[in-house]
């Protein structure tokens, strides 16, 4: 996941390693290479963006991060199924350091 030096000043090492798996993730589901797709930085900014809103749960991250790249898509005219957030327990899942 690209990130400016920007970013990477003002996020800590836990920050990175949750944003890097919700991409990772968003990626997968969005049937994409998520290092060599022509819209992965955009993805990226994305995840950035809803994680700086407060969602730091890495599935429920990825979920909206891959449905917002569909509203992108369906703005080109290409349509999909958006994702659905299904939490598995009650506790956010992140990632400990």
């Amino acid at each position: 996941m690209p990130f400016s030096s920007r970013d990477q000043r003002i996020h800590s090492t836990t920050d990175w390693d949750i944003m890097q798996h919700a991409h990772d993730r968003a990626s997968k589901m969005l049937d994409r290479c998520p290092k060599t797709h022509v819209r992965c930085n955009q993805l990226a900014k994305i995840v950035i963006a809803i994680y700086e809103s407060g969602v730091h749960d890495i599935d429920e991250l990825a979920v909206m991060a891959a449905n917002r790249e569909l509203n992108v898509l369906a703005e080109k005219g290409l349509f999909q199924q958006p994702f659905r957030f299904t939490p598995t327990d009650k506790h956010p899942k992140v990632l400990h350091s």
